[in-house]
């Protein structure tokens, strides 16, 4: 699968409660990445906890998630210090 990107790569964000992610005009997927602490991720605009939704494991190498009009994605890290790493493409 090619992943071509869209808008700015994204870091910093503070994900200590749940967060929602705003894909980029276009945007078909997102490629995401957990360091320091495993992420959560839900797609369909639940909340996210610490043990709810798919989880994003921290040292894993980025994984693509195809995103469509109706997805809502919401993130939140399981112990503090998470780092979230994110880009939208298509």
């Amino acid at each position: 699968m090619q992943f071509n990107p869209l808008g700015a790569h994204n870091d910093g964000l503070a994900i200590s409660t749940a967060q929602t992610l705003t894909p980029t005009a276009g945007a078909t997927m997102l490629l995401i990445q957990a360091i320091g602490q495993n992420v959560r991720l839900t797609l369909d605009g639940t909340t996210p906890t610490a043990s709810k939704g798919f989880q994003v494991v921290a040292g894993d190498p980025a994984i693509i998630v195809p995103i469509g009009a109706n997805t809502v994605i919401k993130v939140i890290q399981e112990a503090a210090t998470a780092d979230l790493q994110y880009q939208f493409g298509h």
